[in-house]
C-alpha cells in the first residue's frame, strides 16, 4: 500500500506492477511537447529511472504546449525543467540528464545502455533517422512518435507499424529514408493522418532559433515536426533571416506523449510477467 502520489496508480497496475516501474529505466530522446508529456508520464506512474536527452532552452514560444512551460522556466534547460518538475512529483526517481545536441551520425553514442526502453520524440528527420536505426541495429524495445505540430485533432492519432502508417508527411519521409539506409524493422509509431496547417513564415531571433541543422525548418515545418533540441549547435545557427514555423497547440503533442509513455508502461509489465 502506498501513501503517496503512488497510491491510485498502484490500485490500477497492483503491487507487482509497482515494483517492475520502479526496477525499470526508460530513456527519452527530444522534450519538446511529445517527449516533455511522455517523460512526465513515466515519472508520474513511478518509473525508477529516466535518461532524457535535449539541448534547447525553455523559450516563450514554449509555454502554449510544453509540459513544464511556466513563465519560472523560461531561460532554463529543458532536462533542468523536466527534472525539477518530475522530482516534485516523484521524490523516488533517479533522472539522468543529457544537454547535448547531435547531427544524426553520432546518434549511437547518446543511446542509454541502461534502459530497456526508448522514446524516439525527436523531430528532425535527420536525426530521428539515424537514431530510429541505431536503436534497431542495437535490438532495442523503442516507439516513435512522428508529426504532431499544426494539428488540432487528438482523436486522430493512431497508434501501429512505421510501415502500415499513411496520411503523415514526417512518417512518410522517414519510411523513404529508412530504406535508403537498409533499415527494414518493423517498430511502433504514434501518428496521425490529419493535414497539418500551412506554416508562416518568421524572422529568427536569437531567443527564437532553428535548431534542425541540415534538415532546416521549411522542411521540418511542412512535415508538421514538433521542436526538440537536435541538430546544428547554436551558436552556428543564422540569425534574423525569415524561416518557416509551424503552428502547433498542447492537443495533439501532449496526447501523442500519453499514448507512448502508456505502451511503454504496458510493454514493461508485460515483458516482466513474460519472465515469471
Amino acid at each position: 500500500m502506498y501513501n503517496d502520489f503512488r497510491d491510485r496508480t498502484a490500485i490500477l497496475l497492483g503491487d507487482p506492477g509497482m515494483k517492475t516501474l520502479e526496477a525499470a529505466s526508460v530513456a527519452v530522446y527530444g522534450l519538446g511537447g511529445v517527449g516533455a508529456a511522455c517523460a512526465m508520464d513515466l515519472a508520474r506512474v513511478g518509473v525508477g529511472r529516466l535518461y532524457v536527452v535535449d539541448f534547447d532552452r525553455v523559450e516563450e514560444s514554449n509555454l502554449n504546449r510544453l509540459y513544464f512551460g511556466y513563465k519560472e522556466n523560461v531561460g532554463l534547460a529543458k532536462t533542468e525543467a523536466f527534472a525539477r518538475l518530475a522530482r516534485s512529483v516523484n521524490p523516488f526517481i533517479k533522472i539522468e540528464e543529457r544537454r547535448i545536441f547531435f547531427s544524426g551520425n553520432d546518434a549511437a553514442k547518446i543511446i542509454d545502455t541502461e534502459s530497456a526502453y526508448h522514446a524516439d520524440c525527436v523531430d528532425s528527420l535527420n536525426a530521428k533517422a539515424n537514431l530510429v536505426a541505431a536503436l534497431c541495429a542495437g535490438g532495442q524495445s523503442f516507439i516513435s512518435s512522428m508529426g504532431t505540430a499544426g494539428r488540432l485533432e487528438p482523436e486522430g492519432l493512431k497508434l501501429g507499424d512505421i510501415w502500415e502508417s499513411k496520411g503523415c508527411p514526417l512518417a512518410k519521409s522517414l519510411r523513404t529514408r529508412l530504406k535508403h539506409m537498409g533499415v527494414t524493422a518493423h517498430f511502433p509509431v504514434v501518428w496521425s493522418d490529419e493535414p497539418p496547417v500551412k506554416p508562416v513564415q518568421r524572422n529568427a531571433s536569437k531567443g527564437d532559433l532553428d535548431a534542425r541543422g541540415d534538415d532546416t525548418g521549411a522542411a521540418s515545418a511542412k512535415r508538421g515536426g514538433e521542436e526538440s533540441g537536435y541538430g546544428e549547435e547554436p551558436a552556428a545557427r543564422p540569425r534574423g533571416r525569415p524561416r518557416l514555423v509551424q503552428g502547433s497547440g498542447p492537443f495533439v503533442p501532449q496526447a501523442a506523449g500519453h499514448i507512448m509513455a502508456a505502451w511503454i508502461v504496458r510493454r514493461i509489465i508485460a515483458d516482466a510477467a513474460d519472465k515469471r
